[in-house]
């Protein structure tokens, strides 16, 4: 298990590079949710989400628009790592 940590800070976020951090940029229609794999590896990934709902326009995700216990559901499949983030946890 791996804490989602929440950054407000792009610059910040990209040069600290913890595992299962986040941060997140709003879009037009939905939000960018853009992580580091909480496996370690150092990958970073960017997901589509929507606040409270699940954007139609796919592959997307329904984030419950917290950044302390965030929660996405369904699970997020890197290839290498899947699992869920819930209640601000990374787990497998």
């Amino acid at each position: 298990m791996k804490q989602a940590t929440h950054y407000t800070d792009h610059d910040a976020f990209l040069q600290d590079a913890v595992p299962g951090s986040f941060w997140v940029s709003d879009g037009p229609e939905h939000v960018n949710f853009w992580f580091f794999c909480p496996c370690g590896c150092g990958e970073k990934r960017v997901i589509r989400v929507g606040r409270g709902y699940k954007p139609e326009a796919g592959p997307s995700w329904h984030w419950n628009g917290a950044t302390e216990k965030p929660t996405l559901k369904p699970s997020v499949d890197l290839g290498h790592w899947h699992g869920w983030l819930t209640g601000g946890v990374w787990q497998k």
